[in-house]
C-alpha cells in the first residue's frame, strides 16, 4: 500500500510562468488548494530551485491550468525535466498546441485555467514554498476528462 499522503487521487495542474525576458516555462503541480473564497485565493506549492520558482519570484504572475487526460504525456517534460537546463516550451510546442494569456503559455487542450497574481511566498522549511495567489481571472475551455494522479500511476507516468 502507498504511503497515506500518496493515497488520495489528486488533480494534476501545470503552473505556467515566464521569466524577465518573456520565455515561458511549465511545471506540474498536485499540491494546490483554495484558501479563500472572497477574495479568491489559491495556494500552490512550488519546488525550490526550479525555473518556475524563480520566474514566479521575478514576475509575480502565473497561469494555473487544469490538465486533461490527453495531456498526460506532458508530465515527462513538465514534471521530469528542469527548465533551468532545457527550454521546455521548445519541446512542448512541437507536439502540443499552445496559446498565450497575457504572454504566459497555456495548453489549448487544458480543461481550463486561472490567471494568478502572487501575493505572498511562504517558506515553510520543506522542499517547497507556498505561493499564495489571487485569482485575477479564470476560464473553462473544455468539458473533458481531467488528469489525475491515479491516471498517471495507471499509465506508468508517476514515479
Amino acid at each position: 500500500m502507498r504511503k497515506i499522503w500518496n493515497r488520495p487521487n489528486q488533480q494534476v495542474w501545470s503552473l505556467s510562468t515566464i521569466d524577465a525576458d518573456g520565455v515561458g516555462n511549465m511545471n506540474i503541480c498536485t499540491y494546490v488548494s483554495a484558501v479563500s473564497m472572497e477574495p479568491k485565493l489559491l495556494m500552490v506549492a512550488v519546488y525550490h530551485g526550479t525555473k518556475t520558482h524563480s520566474n514566479l519570484v521575478v514576475t509575480k504572475r502565473a497561469v494555473l491550468q487544469l490538465l486533461s487526460e490527453e495531456l498526460a504525456p506532458v508530465t515527462k517534460v513538465c514534471g521530469h525535466l528542469s527548465g533551468t537546463k532545457i527550454n521546455k516550451m521548445n519541446r512542448l510546442q512541437k507536439r502540443y498546441e499552445v496559446f498565450t494569456v497575457h504572454d504566459i503559455p497555456v495548453f489549448a487542450r487544458s480543461a481550463g485555467y486561472m490567471e494568478l497574481q502572487l501575493q505572498k511566498l511562504i517558506t515553510v522549511g520543506g522542499d517547497h514554498d507556498l505561493a499564495v495567489c489571487t485569482v485575477t481571472s479564470s476560464k473553462n475551455l473544455h468539458d473533458i476528462p481531467l488528469l489525475t494522479t491515479d491516471h498517471l500511476r495507471a499509465n506508468g507516468l508517476l514515479r
